[in-house]
């Protein structure tokens, strides 16, 4: 079965010609589906089958300068838009906006991956990653088909700081499948990603686990050869 496997470029490259260099430099393949998340400024430009936004606001039009509305994003063609990621949390995003912008996303028929795993620590066990999860998710999803929304697990203290050749602690396979199921299980979500550190040392155990369905992959989508061979896997 297809995994899904989304790059969020972040705020790299720094010019648009790298942008569209970076993009040329991966692969179309048939074996997973590939999403690019590059910098909205370079949405317009850059070509790809499947395009996702990293973030959006969470209102169609007004008065909000310097935000890009899901309307704005569906002309653009973008299929997918990244919400909740933990570096917008740390800024003061509440489960309450996020919650609003997974709804006026799905309104305009744009799929959300939802973030979730801001406030875990890697001294946490099991049940307590599930206790932090859980009230995320309750607000995120509230009044939301969520059949319709992917949910990215990104436990905080293993995200990537941009080096993607950077050794650093990452959730393991196992614990991160025992989350997945809870997720699908309890909130009927269909697929999970996990997001992390994932990299090419690392992606193959995450993607044979039955329910984990893809990964979200950071400063490991900027190396072409290394990103190129984690979607073929």
């Amino acid at each position: 079965m297809k995994k899904l496997i989304v790059a969020n470029w972040k705020l790299n490259p720094s010019t648009l010609k790298d942008a569209i260099k970076l993009s040329s430099s991966i692969k179309k393949t048939k074996k997973n589906t590939v999403v690019l998340c590059p910098p909205i400024i370079y949405l317009s430009n850059v070509k790809y089958p499947n395009l996702g936004a990293q973030d959006c606001f969470w209102e169609e039009k007004g008065a909000f300068t310097g935000q890009v509305s899901p309307l704005q994003l569906k002309s653009l063609k973008v299929k997918y838009c990244i919400v909740g990621h933990s570096e917008r949390r740390t800024v003061g995003e509440s489960d309450d906006q996020i919650n609003d912008k997974v709804k006026l996303l799905l309104e305009n028929q744009i799929i959300p991956i939802l973030c979730v795993g801001y406030g875990t620590t890697v001294e946490q066990d099991d049940l307590e990653v599930v206790d932090v999860l859980k009230s995320q998710l309750e607000t995120d999803l509230r009044d939301v088909d969520t059949s319709k929304v992917i949910v990215a697990y990104e436990p905080v203290w293993a995200i990537s700081t941009g080096d993607p050749y950077a050794t650093k602690k990452v959730a393991t396979p196992d614990h991160t499948e025992k989350i997945a199921i809870f997720i699908k299980t309890k909130f009927g979500i269909n697929k999970v990603l996990y997001g992390g550190s994932a990299n090419l040392n690392n992606a193959q155990g995450f993607l044979e686990q039955p329910n984990i369905d893809g990964l979200l992959v950071g400063g490991a989508s900027l190396v072409p050869n290394q990103f190129n061979e984690m979607i073929n896997l």
